[in-house]
């Protein structure tokens, strides 16, 4: 989400916009992603995450609420934007109340309800039932309400605010996508966490060990399930198939040598990866999960679309994918094609023109 931030801030300054980015708790680390040189950074301080206890930080949470809207109200005055954007951070609480004259918008970057997808203890699954229902009951008051897919903008009822904007990606030249560079790998990019369902890629390959000779499943990622899921591989005799790699600041080089890319993630808002990656010609084999493939992906066309948790098929579906030469270049060269709909200028110009409207209004 960082990224994807900066990467808008960046395109909408080079496109004549005065943007700033304004965050909470940046605690005087350096910003990760380099900013274009006229978009402004403000940090408000407001260290919401500094307390290490839960208990510390539910006492302190309502005095920083208050802090933090204080602040970021005294700095819309004096800055004066036209237009504000909350990614749904914990000013979503409370941004549309701040009377500056911008048009507030408001945007998530995750699935509706993804924080119950979790399932997590029961303390926590009352405090994520909780700010679950502020999300959808806060929504209603801004503006502009964006969300990342046409099958999530669907869970969202009653709101009339509401429109689908993608995330974007920077498509890559053309001498990027030469099929002849490509190895018998398949690879997956993502964190070693719940959400990513490499359990369920490593039970589907499990299926389909012996056909899987002459091939590799290349896994990119860092996070805290690691050593249960190298525990898992050897369990499943798949060592010599699957490999987990730090997560890479080259993954463009990753995708080059590819043919494949399979997510088993178990929700996610909309996967950047999938797009990247079918821009580069490397087509998914994705489960049907909330939300986003059967946003990005047309069944056996540019990738294929599997029943959410049915190893089975999934152990099917990539069996027919290294099995099928044609069917992967068929896929290949339909992925490159679906993955321009997602090119940066294309998704700019839907943000410029909400803006125009809502500056109309």
């Amino acid at each position: 989400m960082e990224r994807i931030i900066t990467e808008k801030a960046n395109a909408l300054s080079e496109k004549g916009h005065k943007v700033f980015i304004i965050t909470a708790e940046q605690q005087n680390r350096p910003v990760f992603y380099q900013l274009a040189p006229k978009v402004v950074h403000y940090d408000l301080g407001i260290n919401y995450t500094e307390n290490s206890s839960f208990f510390s930080k539910l006492i302190t949470y309502n005095r920083k609420k208050r802090k933090h809207r204080k602040k970021l109200s005294d700095l819309l005055f004096r800055i004066e934007p036209d237009i504000t954007i909350s990614t749904m951070g914990n000013e979503f609480l409370f941004l549309y109340k701040i009377k500056d004259k911008s048009k507030k918008i408001l945007e998530i970057h995750f699935a509706k309800n993804y924080r119950m997808m979790y399932k997590r203890n029961l303390l926590w699954k009352m405090i994520d039932y909780y700010r679950s229902r502020q999300e959808e009951k806060k929504a209603a008051y801004y503006d502009k309400f964006i969300v990342l897919t046409q099958e999530d903008k669907s869970h969202w009822k009653g709101l009339n605010n509401i429109i689908t904007i993608p995330n974007f990606i920077t498509l890559p030249p053309v001498n990027a996508i030469q099929k002849e560079k490509r190895k018998n790998i398949l690879i997956s990019v993502g964190r070693l966490a719940y959400q990513k369902g490499y359990d369920r890629l490593i039970n589907a390959c499990a299926l389909i060990k012996d056909l899987l000779k002459g091939w590799e499943i290349h896994i990119y990622g860092n996070g805290e399930l690691k050593q249960d899921l190298e525990r898992l591989i050897q369990e499943k005799k798949l060592s010599d198939v699957i490999h987990i790699y730090p997560a890479t600041s080259n993954i463009n080089q990753v995708y080059m040598e590819s043919k494949g890319i399979l997510s088993p993630s178990r929700f996610e808002g909309l996967s950047m990866v999938l797009i990247e990656a079918m821009s580069y010609g490397v087509p998914p084999i994705a489960f049907n999960y909330p939300c986003g493939p059967q946003d990005i992906i047309t069944n056996n066309v540019n990738g294929i679309l599997v029943n959410n948790g049915d190893i089975i098929a999934y152990s099917e579906a990539i069996t027919k994918f290294i099995n099928d030469e044609s069917f992967r270049e068929s896929l290949s060269a339909a992925a490159i094609e679906r993955a321009k709909y997602f090119s940066k200028e294309r998704i700019i110009n839907q943000w410029i023109s909400l803006f125009n409207e809502l500056q109309k209004n």
